[in-house]
């Protein structure tokens, strides 16, 4: 016997619903879009809220819900975005009592807390593709684990039209390209930095060259022009990039693609093939360059070759005309000012176009969390607080800001030059023109963004959570 077909609403929750987030239109949710996907092909109604992108206010996502008033409500919920997760769950059982289930990291690295503090029906540790019809069409309640999915290349490719109505591309207030998406290229992560909280128990697995290469003919064919490479890390497998970038050349695929790398993979085969391939832009966590921080925070098992690393990077993205984004954290125990003054001076003397600053946060399930928890500094209902606020640097929250506006001054100052420069070397001049155009046309809006993104950033304005 068939089960029954449900009205299934994922949610993608903001940080705040008080502070919008600068960078919250540039790609879709792909863990919704590839939950919808599997109970759309099995007959379900699906539809995706993005109220981040979207910059509902939680009346408006409240109408929302009542509107479609669905069976079935799935939430992602991140450290950042707790309070938020929680202020939902309280005003959707106001409204409706649709089953309610909650994933994502954080419930992955405290579930029996996240099950008692959000109040859902169930909450899901892990990938939840294996499961989720079993969810929709059984409603288990409390914990429910999830295995790692081995093979990501037969995942159905996610339906991008459950996020039509909403138009990404949009950084700090400016809309690049005519139409954006994100795609995943590999799931998991192959280092352990001591900063961050996912779940370690996730392998590193890479999907195959073919198989991104037919979600990219699916993309292309959509409209779309640009793409958001979701990865923790796309250099993680470089032979792979590689591999994809003849292969996205032999089907003369032409796409914009921006996403995040590591410094520590200075190969000049891979960046060629990731500028043939049309990466405009990576983002770095380059964190610091004293090797002493970058040892605490497990970057690399060579932390004195880090700043070579990054210079070696540096080098390459201004040979092919690849923007670099920096993005440094200040407040690490042994960190002196002078020694973030230092990465900030070395950045920018060896060509880093944009620096982004950012104020050391404690994460529940980190390394340095569990060692703060340890040591009696953290409490262990404390899911995020920032070095100053536990006494874990000399330096108070306005001194390390202080540093960080640093960073946003000389971005302000130089950084659209660089950008510039490398957009023509390459000719991007169609790139060129629509930003300009977005930019002029907007002009009032990208100041307003961009006056918000000046007071963001890990550790400072809206990243505030409380148990």
């Amino acid at each position: 016997m068939r089960d029954k077909m449900s009205s299934v609403l994922f949610i993608y929750p903001p940080i705040s619903f008080k502070e919008k987030s600068t960078l919250s239109a540039y790609s879709p949710p792909l863990g919704a879009l590839y939950l919808g996907t599997i109970l759309k092909n099995s007959g379900h109604d699906v539809h995706v809220v993005d109220a981040d992108a979207e910059r509902l206010s939680m009346k408006q996502l409240a109408e929302r819900v009542k509107s479609l008033d669905p069976d079935v409500i799935g939430m992602t919920c991140l450290t950042f975005t707790l309070d938020s997760c929680k202020m939902i769950v309280k005003e959707v059982r106001k409204i409706t009592d649709a089953y309610l289930a909650v994933g994502g990291p954080h419930v992955s690295v405290v579930p029996e807390a996240s099950l008692k503090q959000l109040g859902a029906d169930v909450c899901v540790v892990g990938e939840a593709e294996t499961i989720i019809e079993q969810l929709v069409n059984e409603k288990p309640r409390g914990i429910v684990y999830a295995k790692e999915i081995q093979d990501i290349d037969g995942i159905p490719l996610p339906d991008r039209s459950l996020t039509e109505h909403v138009r990404y591309g949009t950084f700090y207030g400016m809309k690049f390209g005519k139409n954006m998406t994100g795609i995943l290229t590999t799931r998991g992560c192959k280092y352990g930095c001591t900063y961050c909280n996912r779940p370690k128990k996730l392998c590193f697995r890479a999907r195959s060259p073919q198989s991104i290469l037919e979600e990219l003919k699916a993309i292309d064919k959509a409209g779309f022009d640009s793409v958001w490479l979701a990865d923790d890390n796309f250099t993680n497998s470089p032979k792979n990039v590689i591999k994809l970038a003849k292969l996205i050349k032999r089907e003369k695929l032409k796409f914009n693609f921006y996403g995040q790398a590591r410094v520590d993979v200075p190969n000049r085969a891979l960046y060629k093939s990731m500028a043939d391939m049309g990466v405009i832009g990576l983002s770095y966590g380059v964190e610091s360059l004293k090797p002493e921080v970058i040892r605490w925070y497990n970057k690399t098992r060579y932390p004195e070759k880090w700043p070579s690393y990054v210079k070696n990077t540096l080098r390459l993205c201004d040979e092919y005309g690849i923007a670099f984004l920096g993005s440094l954290i200040f407040g690490a125990p042994m960190e002196k000012k002078e020694d973030m003054e230092h990465s900030i001076e070395f950045l920018h003397k060896n060509g880093a176009d944009l620096i982004n600053g950012n104020i050391l946060s404690y994460l529940v399930g980190s390394a340095i969390w569990h060692q703060a928890v340890r040591e009696g500094k953290i409490k262990r209902d404390q899911y995020m607080v920032t070095a100053p606020e536990a006494g874990l640097t000399p330096y108070s929250h306005e001194e390390l800001t202080e540093v960080c506006n640093l960073c946003t001054n000389l971005s302000k100052r130089d950084g659209w030059k660089g950008v510039l420069r490398k957009m023509l070397k390459r000719r991007k001049f169609r790139l060129i023109f629509s930003a300009t155009k977005e930019f002029a046309r907007n002009y009032r809006l990208v100041r307003k963004i961009r006056q918000e993104a000046y007071e963001y950033g890990y550790g400072k304005k809206g990243y505030t959570t409380k148990v």
